[in-house]
């Protein structure tokens, strides 16, 4: 009775990693897709930003531990003023400044980033909900609350890893 299943356990597993590997690889060429976007978008934004510009703009696809791609891109970070406190994001949700969300041009929405301020290495995970920034040379625009974990709300613009 137990010769049987062998081969057909033997078969699920083989059948299983080669799934799990062509889901890799499509979820790879998905990340390398946004990073393209977010490369364009990136690449105009710094030839907007002139002599403001607090860090080298750019864009790559690492891997993590678990093999998962994920997109890095440096460059600048501002916060949303008070007056967009409740308006609609891009997702349709109020914008709410005590809440760790973000703009981004290009990120899907949705998309849950780890924001690091490049001069003090503090750090904020946040929500990108929105659209945005649309002042030149900014690449993010986070609500009130992840500004002020990152010590950005003082001097209001900050050189970010994304």
């Amino acid at each position: 009775m137990m010769a049987p299943r062998i081969p057909i356990t033997l078969l699920t597993c083989v059948l299983l990693t080669g799934y799990v590997s062509a889901q890799e690889k499509a979820t790879t060429q998905e990340a390398e897709k946004i990073a393209e976007k977010v490369k364009q978008k990136a690449e105009r934004s710094e030839k907007a930003e002139g002599r403001q510009n607090l860090v080298k703009d750019k864009v790559t696809v690492k891997q993590r531990d678990d093999g998962q791609p994920i997109i890095e891109q440096r460059g600048e970070a501002s916060y949303y003023g008070p007056g967009f406190q409740g308006k609609k994001t891009a997702t349709g949700e109020k914008f709410d400044q005590n809440e760790r969300t973000a703009a981004h041009p290009a990120l899907p929405l949705g998309t849950k980033a780890t924001v690091t301020n490049l001069e003090n290495g503090k750090s904020v995970d946040v929500k990108i909900n929105d659209r945005g920034p649309y002042v030149k040379g900014r690449d993010i625009d986070l609500s009130k609350s992840a500004a002020k974990d990152l010590g950005i709300t003082k001097d209001g613009v900050a050189p970010v890893k994304i």
